[in-house]
């Protein structure tokens, strides 16, 4: 009798998992309506095309994006409350920088691309290319670091940005790993769609997370240390 209530008791607990990782990813799609709507009307096919209004659209996955891995760092960590409450919590924390930091990144990613095709379209320029392909890449590559201090730590924009650059330079290990978690959620959009996309956020960031821990745990001894 304990034993079966004991499985029973186990099977409850995956299923809240489940639905956390469920609700998560789904106020993770209600904030992101914009781009949701250019996917509809405009079309993911013409987003070269139309790139400035496709990163304004994308401007609001910045802070829902963070949002995401603040939730998955408390589930990591055994401490999540509700969905709706540990979303929101890693929402409205520091937004204006978090839109900041999503306004910034858009420019630049627009920047260097523009720069790209000019270089390699109107005035070919082969060195100049590689260079703003290369400024262009780093840019889209830091992206689950930049989310990842922001949803975890109170700096400057700059600080974010520098931050988020170096770890994507200096830990070559984890960018790569980072990719091949990308990678697996497209793939997996590939077999299963209608499935994954009710997950793929919530997914995605608890991969990020998990597989950042020890980076962000050495961090926060450091930033224990610069505060006593």
């Amino acid at each position: 009798m304990l034993g079966e209530l004991f499985h029973i008791e186990k099977i409850l607990e995956v299923c809240e998992k489940i639905l956390y990782f469920l609700k998560i990813n789904l106020l993770f799609l209600v904030f992101n309506i914009p781009v949701l709507l250019f996917f509809l009307f405009v079309g993911i096919s013409n987003v070269r095309e139309y790139l400035p209004f496709f990163l304004l659209c994308l401007i609001p996955a910045g802070p829902a994006f963070a949002a995401v891995l603040f939730s998955m760092n408390r589930v990591l960590h055994g401490i999540e409350t509700s969905a709706w409450k540990d979303y929101r919590t890693g929402y409205v924390q520091d937004l204006q920088k978090k839109l900041a930091l999503a306004a910034i990144q858009s420019v630049l990613i627009w920047v260097f691309w523009t720069n790209v095709e000019f270089f390699s379209l109107q005035i070919p320029f082969f060195p100049l290319t590689v260079l703003f392909f290369l400024l262009f890449l780093g840019t889209v590559l830091m992206t689950p670091n930049l989310y990842l201090l922001a949803a975890r730590y109170q700096m400057g924009v700059k600080d974010y940005l520098k931050g988020a650059m170096l770890l994507t330079i200096s830990k070559p290990a984890l960018t790569f790993g980072n990719i091949i978690a990308a990678v697996f959620i497209l793939m997996l959009l590939e077999i299963r769609a209608g499935t994954v996309i009710l997950f793929m956020a919530s997914i995605y960031g608890f991969l990020i997370v998990f597989m950042n821990r020890k980076v962000l745990g050495i961090l926060d001894r450091q930033a224990e240390g610069v505060e006593k």
